[in-house]
């Protein structure tokens, strides 16, 4: 199986996993991405383990992404089985902390979690939408969309919405749960598994599909405004002409930056769809734009910084080169990526040098770390959560 692919669905998501990965994975082609050695770094930055837990039985090995909230020093964890953790960080370290709440759901949990003022959002695989009060873990109110979700809710204002695995956008009153409209979006039989986070702008919702389409849907009525084609199938076979927008689209200086697997790297203008630029570099995570670049870890895990007026190469560290890297996040000063055998890789954001590394945990972290001030918070495939900072002189 080709190293870097993420494990793939079917349309269908109610079929049992070992036939997904039978029929997703039995004519895909040998490994490109064989993993580069562990590279030597400069060691100029380093990081130190604040405090450490378990979310459970954590992500499990079926494809999700369960970031956990990290709300001053309130930290929620959900794993893949619906055991939902509320720690209060405050309380002390290695076993010492204060449990305010848990949760069994009956039902795992299939995308991270979303918070919004006290109000949290959790999706589970039988493809509910849950409302819980995230001071005590009691349901506020729930509904039934068509499909599970692998990418966490959004929410601006009281319109709710959720990207479900199906291909469709649902939006929802977040106060209430009622239902206001939604969208379909043709998909193809063979995907990968995963869906973009929407992007919520004031009047749009900019949302990335498996056909390789990125579409804005006007937030009042759920109608196409625009679409533009990101990747363009190519090839006989279902796996030839497999593309995908994974990454969630982002906005900076007027710009909205989006990938796609098997295709390109676009900046489009955000109210018509118009390409500003456009690269050839195939990637299945986010982008992340800070002073005026653009960092993007592609599918073969070289990570790439590019000018964001232009899309020209300002450089690009290829030593992770098959490590399968998490997109990258900035922590103060670092750049920080995490790999398949739970190294967390610092690097020089203005020459991607690398400058440190930290063992966490080699069962592989798979959800990118997260960055709440000058804290990183870390979640394994096996639950081990972890948050960081920075070391000082």
């Amino acid at each position: 199986m080709r190293a870097s692919l993420p494990s793939l669905l079917k349309k269908n998501f109610l079929l049992p996993l070992t036939l997904l990965l039978v029929s997703g994975c039995s004519s895909l082609p040998s490994p490109q991405y064989e993993p580069k050695p562990l590279p030597d770094t400069n060691g100029s930055a380093e990081l130190e383990l604040q405090w450490q837990d378990h979310s459970g039985a954590g992500e499990g090995w079926r494809g999700y992404q369960l970031a956990p909230l990290l709300d001053g020093q309130r930290l929620i964890t959900a794993d893949a089985q619906g055991y939902l953790q509320t720690f209060d960080l405050e309380q002390g370290f290695l076993g010492f902390d204060k449990m305010l709440w848990t949760r069994e759901l009956g039902v795992g949990v299939s995308a991270g979690l979303t918070l919004n003022n006290n109000q949290l959002l959790v999706a589970t695989q039988n493809g509910e939408l849950l409302s819980l009060d995230a001071n005590s873990g009691q349901t506020l109110w729930s509904t039934q969309v068509s499909s599970e979700a692998l990418a966490p809710p959004q929410v601006r204002g009281d319109l709710l919405i959720l990207q479900t695995a199906d291909g469709k956008l649902h939006a929802f009153s977040a106060t209430s749960g009622r239902t206001l409209w939604s969208y379909d979006s043709l998909i193809p039989n063979l995907t990968l598994r995963g869906t973009a986070t929407p992007t919520l702008t004031s009047t749009q919702t900019l949302a990335g599909f498996a056909n390789g389409k990125l579409a804005a849907i006007d937030n009042n009525s759920g109608q196409l405004r625009w679409s533009t084609q990101i990747a363009q199938p190519q090839g006989r076979t279902d796996i030839e002409r497999l593309v995908d927008v994974d990454g969630q689209a982002r906005m900076a200086q007027g710009l909205l930056i989006v990938n796609s697997y098997q295709g390109q790297t676009q900046a489009l203008d955000p109210y018509s769809g118009r390409s500003r630029w456009s690269r050839d570099l195939s990637s299945y995570h986010a982008p992340l734009l800070i002073d005026g670049q653009v960092i993007l870890v592609d599918e073969a895990s070289r990570v790439h910084a590019l000018d964001l007026a232009t899309g020209s190469s300002l450089w690009t560290q290829d030593e992770l080169y098959g490590r399968q890297l998490t997109e990258a996040v900035l922590l103060e000063d670092q750049l920080v990526v995490a790999d398949y055998q739970g190294y967390l890789h610092l690097l020089d954001p203005a020459t991607g040098e690398i400058t440190g590394r930290e063992a966490f945990d080699l069962d592989g972290i798979r959800t990118p770390p997260l960055v709440n001030e000058d804290r990183l918070l870390v979640h394994s495939i096996r639950g081990r959560i972890g948050l960081f900072t920075l070391k000082k002189d």
